[in-house]
């Protein structure tokens, strides 16, 4: 039988005065088979983007620069940028926000397009970890997923990162067609020789996404529970300690900037579908490159007091740390009361998800939501 974390008495390790900053970059070489995210295919508009992100960041710099706490350039795919614009990208955060106080900074890639330059640059700009999407070890996978990489250039790209002296995080996928347990343990025991961080992500399908007219509907939503239950059992066994429904890592080695999130953090998000949210009001970027080329407004959201500790109550409900009871509404303190309570760890001063709770995460946070 699995036992549980114990639960920790303090939250976060977090600075509460100082923001992470999010920039979309929405570029890829090809759409993934699966992918919901927003991007375009084709650099034909990086100059005019690049722009754009400098126009955003200088609006949020008016009354002076921000301090920042995390960075993490996401997508798309941000190793589609030559070092040329990666160096305009950097020297428009430098110049807009005050990042003496950054502990951690991160960069997403792909296993294709990174370069060791790459991994110079980001090393020499204070970047401290790389997030790579690696999604599976088995080539079969790979192709059923619609990846531009195969499982040797995977390899060879978490020991670029390694040997680079930068930390690793890698992104793995479950539920796959034909993805067996066998060929599951494979990819998590490979990737936990180089990566202090992982991520296993339940592959989940929306209409209009390329593998959708093949595999789309709910069974495969419903195929992943043995490979995400055998991952809560197999990396905690090799020190990678289960901190957020889909995140394991070492202690230390959790994503901070992810952690800002889950606490309702303040977070600038610049770039294409990128959402912001900063003293109870959320800003969501114009969702096309189009959009936010021509600078249309951002939609504003000012969520209300009973608003705030919903989310916030689903947010930390995602952690090992779960909910603080202070301040927590009665409402979801009941309703958490009348489930069952192995889906809960409880301390006189919080409550967090259990590991089997972290199974039915989707579950629980529904009933809240409908509070």
């Amino acid at each position: 039988m699995l036992r549980d974390y114990p639960l920790p008495t303090t939250h976060y390790p977090l600075p509460t005065t100082h923001y992470s900053l999010y920039v979309h970059v929405p570029f890829c070489e090809r759409k993934c088979g699966y992918c919901s995210f927003y991007s375009v295919t084709g650099r034909e508009h990086v100059s005019a983007w690049l722009g754009a992100v400098d126009r955003e960041a200088s609006r949020w710099s008016m009354a002076g620069k921000i301090p920042l706490s995390t960075i993490y350039i996401g997508g798309g795919t941000p190793t589609l940028l030559t070092l040329k614009e990666w160096d305009s990208l950097t020297a428009i955060i430098r110049q807009n926000f005050d990042t003496s106080t950054v502990t951690e900074a991160t960069c997403e890639a792909n296993p294709n397009s990174l370069t060791p330059e790459h991994l110079a640059f980001l090393k020499a700009s204070g970047f401290t970890r790389v997030s790579l999407g690696v999604q599976s070890l088995n080539d079969s996978e790979l192709a059923t997923l619609v990846r531009l990489h195969d499982s040797r250039s995977a390899r060879n790209a978490m020991s670029l990162v390694k040997s680079s002296g930068l930390n690793l995080s890698c992104d793995l996928i479950f539920g796959i067609p034909g993805q067996t347990l066998r060929t599951w343990d494979y990819s998590l025991r490979a990737v936990m020789e180089c990566a202090s961080h992982i991520s296993c992500y339940q592959l989940t399908l929306e209409p209009g996404v390329p593998m959708w007219e093949k595999w789309g509907g709910d069974d495969l939503n419903y195929s992943g529970y043995k490979f995400y239950r055998y991952a809560q059992y197999l990396l905690p066994r090799h020190g990678f300690a289960q901190y957020e429904v889909s995140n394991f890592a070492p202690p230390g080695h959790e994503c901070r900037h992810n952690l800002a999130y889950w606490n309702h953090s303040d977070v600038v998000a610049l770039g294409p579908s990128a959402v912001s949210y900063a003293d109870g009001v959320r800003l969501a970027n114009p969702r096309t490159l189009e959009g936010y080329l021509a600078g249309d407004e951002a939609e504003r959201e000012e969520l209300s007091p009973r608003e705030s500790a919903v989310e916030l109550a689903i947010l930390s409900l995602r952690t090992k740390w779960g909910v603080s009871r202070e301040g927590l509404l009665p409402e979801i303190e009941r309703a958490i009361s009348e489930m069952p309570p192995d889906l809960f760890v409880f301390t006189p001063e919080r409550i967090a998800l259990s590991r089997r709770g972290m199974r039915l995460g989707n579950a629980i946070w529904s009933e809240i939501i409908g509070l």
